[in-house]
């Protein structure tokens, strides 16, 4: 009989080869985690106290789903870090000089916004038209004019040529001297607004990308329009500081008058102003009773040529500033793009042409009338500084509002104010005892002519080829100053505004029409090019 089996020998495992064994091994991915101290493990951790020396592990001890997360990490904070960075802020130097060439802009209108107001209303307002259309010729050359000269040298020749023209009436000047001033200062006019809203887009240029430009040109147009403004408020109190200082009183005349002889008097009957053809009868530049008859505050001479001399000082602080803000370098050619296929061009022009009927007009006949005819200057320097302190305000919130999108609820609500106001002075009688509503009345007005001007700037300034379609519009603004001061000359207050509520229509419409085109999408700048 065979042995039996060795009982110890089978219960040993069998030997199993080094290679199998690695295969089909579970833990073979398992990595070893080098020991950490049980003191590090069972440490209280409590929240105001962190540790002085962090653990450190090495790389080869996290996994690769770990090293993964760990660089995703790194990725999501350099992320946050971009995002929380201030954007990139415009250069100092060019903040600096931007900031002196608004002064100097503001100079510059102290000293001939109200000048052009105290001419127009007082001595005339066909010298201002003459100087007008000459601004209205010159205009659509002025990008070709700001590309050979520059920016700084069109300023300092403008601010130059204002103070010129104010000096001369200071002292005792030939009338065709004067009217040649008139028109060497009108052909400037319009090179200086192009070059002060190229100098705008500029300083916007060097502010980043797109959406910053845009916030940047809206802040620095917007900033142009409140130094002018605030000139103008500036310049009319300093009318005021004359009138306080030289005034005198033009009172009724006490002697009576010859029984053969139609003397009216002022202020006339209250029956007066029932007839039908009250302002036909003082039509044109008799825009009211003689000076000789009428009660209220005026300049004596001296006075006059004191203020034309300040006035003319400040122009001439003007220069000195604009000089060093402006920039020396040519501007860049202008864009070889036809003018006339543009809609900023052609839609733009019937609202340039009501915004320069409207402030001739408040330059000119409306200061005549509802401010030198009720009160004298006294009267009229209130209403002057009434529009531009509004209008100053009003320029800076309407272009906030106009930036988010409410273009056309402005524009409705702009058309609605101008129209009620122009049926008010249509209706109201000049020589009314209440001397609060003519500063009031001018107020309102400044204020819809603010809104005029933020929202065709914002249309037609920033963007390719924007210097040849804004420079007709400047043409249509002072083709309307001019005709506005030449019916300051010829024809009935009436008549002047009835010419105001048809060009108001035309011009709604005509807008309307160019924002419609924006924003389907006909060009590839942005529409919210805002002051």
């Amino acid at each position: 009989m065979g042995s039996l089996p060795d009982l110890t020998e089978r219960s040993r495992p069998t030997p199993v080869r080094a290679a199998v064994r690695t295969v089909s091994d579970p833990h073979r991915h398992r990595t070893i985690i080098t020991q950490i101290p049980v003191s590090t493990i069972y440490k209280k951790e409590w929240p105001w106290k962190k540790p002085k020396t962090p653990i450190r592990v090495t790389g080869s001890c996290i996994g690769p789903r770990r090293r993964d997360s760990a660089a995703s990490s790194v990725g999501a904070a350099s992320v946050r870090r971009l995002l929380a960075r201030q954007p990139p802020k415009l250069p100092k130097p060019l903040v600096t000089r931007f900031t002196l060439l608004c002064l100097s802009s503001g100079l510059c209108a102290t000293g001939l916004l109200p000048f052009t107001a105290f001419a127009g209303a007082e001595a005339g307002a066909m010298p201002l038209a003459i100087m007008h259309s000459l601004a209205a010729i010159v205009a659509p050359f002025s990008p070709l004019i700001l590309q050979k000269t520059g920016t700084r040298l069109v300023i300092a020749i403008a601010h130059t040529l204002v103070c010129v023209l104010l000096t001369a009436h200071t002292v005792e000047t030939p009338l065709p001297v004067l009217l040649a001033l008139y028109g060497i200062c009108g052909v400037t006019l319009s090179p200086m607004s192009l070059a002060l809203s190229a100098s705008a887009t500029s300083l916007a240029q060097a502010a980043g990308d797109e959406a910053r430009r845009k916030v940047a040109l809206r802040r620095a147009l917007r900033a142009l329009r409140a130094a002018q403004d605030l000139g103008l408020v500036a310049g009319s109190l300093l009318l005021g500081i004359a009138l306080t200082i030289w005034s005198e009183e033009i009172a009724r005349p006490s002697t009576p008058a010859p029984t053969n002889v139609s003397v009216p008097r002022w202020p006339p009957p209250e029956e007066y102003f029932l007839e039908d053809d009250y302002e036909e009868r003082t039509c044109g530049a008799a825009g009211c009773p003689d000076m000789q008859t009428l009660s209220g505050t005026v300049l004596n001479a001296e006075g006059r040529r004191l203020l034309v001399a300040v006035w003319a000082f400040l122009a001439l602080l003007s220069v000195g500033l604009g000089v060093y803000g402006a920039s020396s370098a040519p501007a860049p050619p202008p864009d070889a793009r036809s003018i006339i296929r543009d809609p900023r061009a052609l839609l733009g022009a019937p609202m340039g042409l009501f915004i320069g009927l409207q402030q001739g007009f408040i330059y000119t006949s409306y200061i005549k009338w509802y401010g030198v005819c009720v009160d004298g200057w006294w009267c009229a320097w209130r209403s002057l500084c009434g529009a531009g302190a509004l209008q100053a305000l009003a320029a800076g919130t309407l272009s906030m509002a106009a930036a988010r999108g409410r273009r056309g609820a402005l524009a409705a609500g702009g058309g609605a104010a101008h129209a009620s106001l122009v049926l008010a002075l249509l209706r109201w009688r000049a020589a009314k005892t209440d001397l609060a509503l003519p500063a009031l009345a001018a107020a309102a007005w400044g204020s819809c002519s603010a809104l005029w001007d933020v929202l065709q700037a914002g249309t037609c300034i920033g963007g390719p080829g924007w210097r040849g379609p804004w420079a007709v519009t400047l043409c249509a603004r002072h083709v309307g100053l001019a005709l506005a001061c030449a019916a300051r000359q010829l024809l009935c207050v009436r008549e002047q505004l009835a010419g105001l509520a048809a060009a108001l229509v035309t011009a709604l419409a005509a807008h309307t029409m160019l924002e419609l085109r924006m924003r389907r999408g006909s060009f590839h700048y942005a529409l919210h090019y805002v002051m």
